[in-house]
């Protein structure tokens, strides 16, 4: 039984883009001000003690603007990959391709680097590990599911390995840094890092909205692109440059934050359809409300008395997105046989 598709049209657009718009703005504000310890507006702007002006500009804002960006670039990727492998399971955390950028981040955080050179380089091993898994799993030309699974959670063990070769080489602190970055985490964050993570999602997010017109078309596969009149090959590499750019800076600042670019996407095909022009944009604003609620749940979930403790980011992504990876895995295998 064929699923029913909706046309998009321009007050579509506008009304599904104004409601995810609105609940965005709603969610950065509620998780801004609520959590420990809430704050207040009053306090924020009227009182005469500093400490609540602090945790609000130089702690809580920057942390939430970072998550609603790490999330709008990790599900817009998980759209994109999807799409171009043709396979509902592509993510970036389960193809490998963040393990990749954390292994350049980590390679970065050894030699000393600077954070613009440390984006840089988790980049370049992103785009690598993306071309090197691609053409590992062709099997005579063909690319499988299950060949692109096994080929990702190789890759992810061996820069695993290295990641635990060079922690066990570098100095403490460096140490320290490097179990951060595999755990996943929003906490440590500058309005610097914020301003750049916001210029590097914000171009990959415009280009691929200007380009999901050709990308609803490539999902038809490389035969439908060429009669149709589409590039294939070039535009299949300008999205592989930008969702690679996109991945290794979210890895950079956050670390490995799993699963969101595979929990989003389906979730708004569901609701939405699969009409690129929309899911695109649509899941920039849906990864960016998931990752930012995930995060006020991480922060505020795990108390002991007096003491406040946070779990990682990554440890609410995974309890989330992988029983639905394994629900999507189960359904696929279903189909095929």
């Amino acid at each position: 039984m064929m699923r029913k598709t909706t046309t998009l049209t321009t007050k579509r657009f506008g009304f599904i883009m104004g409601i995810l718009f609105a609940a965005s703005l709603v969610t950065l504000v509620l998780v801004t001000f609520f959590g420990r310890p809430a704050l207040s507006m009053n306090e924020i702007l009227f009182s005469e003690s500093s400490w609540a002006r602090e945790i609000f500009y130089y702690v809580r804002l920057p942390r939430v603007l970072l998550g609603f960006l790490v999330g709008a670039a990790l599900s817009v990727t998980g759209v994109n990959f999807q799409s171009l492998l043709r396979n509902p399971l592509a993510d970036p955390y389960i193809l490998g391709v963040s393990g990749g950028a954390a292994l350049g981040g980590v390679v970065g955080l050894a030699l000393g680097l600077s954070f613009q050179l440390m984006l840089g380089v988790s980049f370049i091993f992103a785009l690598l590990s993306l071309v090197g898994i691609y053409w590992i799993a062709q099997v005579g030309g063909r690319l499988s599911s299950s060949s692109l699974l096994l080929t990702g959670l190789m890759f992810n063990a061996f820069a695993f390995a290295l990641v635990l070769l060079i922690n066990a080489l570098v100095e403490i602190g460096q140490s320290q840094q490097i179990i951060y970055l595999l755990m996943g985490s929003l906490e440590a964050t500058s309005w610097n890092t914020v301003l750049w993570l916001f210029a590097i999602v914000f171009l990959g997010v415009i280009v691929t909205t200007l380009l999901s017109k050709n990308l609803n078309v490539m999902s038809l596969g490389e035969e439908a692109a060429l009669r149709l009149g589409v590039n294939d090959q070039k535009l299949r590499k300008i999205f592989f440059v930008v969702s690679s750019l996109m991945v290794g800076a979210s890895v950079a600042v956050a670390g490995l934050i799993g699963f969101v670019g595979l929990f989003v996407p389906h979730v708004l095909r569901l609701i939405f359809g699969p009409d690129h022009r929309l899911l695109i944009p649509a899941s920039a604003l849906g990864g960016g409300i998931f990752l930012v609620v995930c995060d006020f749940i991480a922060r505020s979930v795990v108390t002991s008395g007096e003491v406040y403790l946070q779990l990682p980011v990554g440890v609410i992504t995974a309890l989330t997105g992988g029983p639905f990876f394994i629900f999507l895995l189960r359904k696929q295998r279903a189909s095929i046989l």
